[in-house]
């Protein structure tokens, strides 16, 4: 992977430097043999030139040249002028108002990441499906849905947000009606079944019945269970179809309650081609009680499909999210990428946005914003992106209360704890990210998971889930970014060392210092790097760790 990103800046670089605009770099690899396939815009019979002359430098390898296609969006034509371009503003609306999926609107245009989850999500298996606020769950599942139905499977899908208020009975019997629902509108694909579609009217009107909106308790729906996998069963067998239920946002149901739901919900699957597609925000998300066993069991009863993509490989998230911008860029033929963001900037949204999709487009909405405001603004730049992510910073803190009240209502621990964080890196280690010891989260496993939910939050990020000490054997650490809105901007203190990224490279750099950068171009630089994060004691946590995780 780092090969490849060394030939895609050397190639970039050179076209970069001859004026030639690039669409896109591809790169193959081969046995013996490494294929370059690069797209440009202009200036064809030069880009050619300048491919042969690179081939000399990559080993067992050569660049192919070809012409950019014309773009097939609502706004094709010449390139951009810059910012002030109006198709830029198109794009700014596109991303202001489809940077956030939904049932009645989905993906713009859907990316496969590098490890083909979506796969997984279609495969008729029950799965827990995890990831940050934005990160994609819905995106993901949308994606599955559309091509299940493509396929001729039938196909539910609800959102657990708009059951919160319901209580988790209710929210089951919701569900059931749902069911119920679907099968009825199948008449035609079991016509002989007269009397099955009568038990299950029945069964409908009884569970209307027991609806409740003022909370139907869990011990009165129970007996449902039976019942409607009896149904399902029957109408798997007699028409051969396939039911996918997908369930997003999980998490703003009770936590305590959801192992209940969902083992409701399992009981109905059971002996029969129905499976489950739950999704949710993972350590606000309690899915399974061991005694009595209830709920989902992961590695037996579901698979977790994790979506996260984290700085942990920022080249990779840096192609993805980059992938996933083109396609805005396109559909408003706002083409080239690089006269509406310059390379740093592209890089700096990176970070700032700890790898979610969702803050990568938000972020890079706001700071075309931001970059319009100035007349003779060319491109955006990296301090557009700063002052656009410290925009950000008070709207995560908004959500971080959101998310937090709808599991237990106690976000302001929560906001300390982050503050706790925060505190420690800036004032006192003046830094912008840290190392936990393993042994510390096994020892304090509370204040762990309210670091996990600060993670999930975005307001801490994975860079690495394991690097060893170079002083103790055998002692290893997770290492952790404190989100760029919380030191950027009117919070950026001079003289701390952060950790940036820059051309495909994690960068260690000290503000307003000649310190010469620490570049982590290789393993051993990078692993360099991530141990001179100092070691952040979780017990700095327990005052505020204990009340938010309901420990006495």
């Amino acid at each position: 992977m780092t090969e490849e990103i060394d030939i895609r800046n050397l190639v970039q670089g050179e076209m970069n430097r001859a004026g030639i605009d690039i669409t896109s770099i591809q790169i193959r690899t081969f046995p013996g043999e490494v294929i370059v396939i690069v797209e440009v815009i202009n200036d064809f019979q030069r880009a050619i030139s300048i491919a042969e002359s690179l081939d000399s430098k990559i080993e067992n390898g050569f660049v192919t040249v070809k012409r950019a296609k014309q773009i097939t969006g609502k706004k094709s034509g010449s390139q951009v002028s810059g910012v002030h371009d109006q198709r830029v503003g198109d794009l700014l609306n596109l991303l202001s108002t489809r940077s956030r999926t939904s049932e009645s609107q989905p993906s713009l245009r859907y990316i496969k990441d590098v490890e083909e989850r979506l796969s997984g999500a279609m495969a008729p298996r029950h799965n827990l499906i995890f990831g940050r606020r934005g990160v994609g769950k819905t995106s993901l599942m949308l994606e599955a849905k559309r091509l299940l139905e493509a396929d001729g499977a039938l196909v539910l899908w609800a959102n657990a947000q708009s059951l919160r208020s319901l209580g988790v009975g209710s929210a089951f019997l919701t569900i059931a009606l749902k069911i119920c629902d679907l099968l009825l509108s199948q008449t035609d694909l079991v016509r002989g079944s007269r009397l099955g579609f009568d038990a299950l009217r029945n069964l409908r009107a009884g569970i209307e019945q027991r609806f409740s909106a003022s909370n139907t308790p869990l011990s009165e729906v129970a007996n449902i269970v039976p019942l409607l996998q009896q149904e399902c069963s029957r109408f798997c067998l007699q028409s051969q179809k396939t039911i996918f239920l997908f369930i997003d946002d999980v998490h703003y149901l009770p936590s305590a309650e959801v192992p209940r739901f969902l083992d409701l919900l399992h009981g109905v699957t059971r002996d029969n081609s129905v499976w489950l597609k739950i999704a949710g925000i993972q350590h606000q998300t309690r899915w399974f009680i061991p005694v009595p066993p209830t709920g989902l069991q992961t590695g037996h009863d579901a698979t977790i499909i994790a979506l996260d993509v984290t700085l942990e490989h920022p080249e990779r998230a840096k192609k993805f999210l980059e992938d996933v911008l083109r396609g805005y860029i396109e559909e408003c033929g706002a083409v080239p990428l690089s006269k509406v963001l310059n390379g740093a900037a592209l890089d700096r949204l990176v970070l700032a946005s700890g790898g979610v999709p969702r803050d990568f487009l938000t972020l890079c909405a706001t700071s075309i914003q931001t970059a319009r405001q100035r007349q003779n603004a060319k491109t955006v730049g990296v301090q557009d992106v700063n002052n656009a992510a410290g925009v950000a910073g008070q709207t995560k803190l908004q959500e971080l209360e959101d998310d937090a009240a709808a599991t237990d209502g106690r976000s302001g621990e929560l906001v300390a704890s982050l503050n706790a964080v925060r505190s420690f890196l800036l004032n006192d280690e003046q830094i912008t990210y840290f190392r936990v010891d393993f042994r510390d989260k096994e020892n304090l496993p509370a204040e762990y998971r309210v670091l996990q939910a600060l993670a999930d939050l975005r307001m801490l990020h994975l860079i690495n889930p394991s690097v060893s000490d170079q002083h103790h054997a055998g002692q290893r650490s997770e290492v952790y970014l404190l989100d760029l809105s919380q030191y950027t901007g009117s919070r950026l203190k001079q003289g701390i060392h952060v950790l940036d990224f820059e051309k495909g490279h994690l960068v260690l750099k000290r503000t307003r210092s000649s310190e010469k950068p620490r570049v982590g171009d290789t393993n051993l630089k990078l692993v360099s790097l991530l141990r001179r994060a100092p070691v952040f004691p979780l017990v700095q946590l327990s005052g505020h760790t204990r009340t938010s995780m309901g420990i006495d």
